[in-house]
């Protein structure tokens, strides 16, 4: 999909994925991104597996981000303070 890209911020999911967030050019726009890539011979290589939001969106999905958040916090699956910052 992506024309052009820059990572922002990326972690490890496990010794073969890893979480990257990049803001992703494709025709003539740009959006966010969040995809898991896998590594193959050395190299990381984009999968399938991630959502791209535009930067309209943006804000409803942040919004849905905090109440999946709370949610989480209030079964406590997350400490209270994780994720604040």
């Amino acid at each position: 999909m992506a024309e052009d890209s820059r990572v922002v911020a990326s972690f490890q999911k496990n010794s073969q994925e890893e979480f990257r967030f990049t803001i992703t050019s494709f025709r003539g726009k740009e959006y966010a991104d969040i995809r898991i890539y896998y590594e193959n011979d050395g190299d990381f290589l984009p999968s399938r597996k991630g959502i791209t939001v535009s930067p309209d969106a943006w804000e409803s999905f942040r919004s849905c981000l905090d109440e999946l958040e709370s949610e989480l916090k209030e079964r406590n699956l997350l400490k209270a303070d994780e994720g604040e910052g």
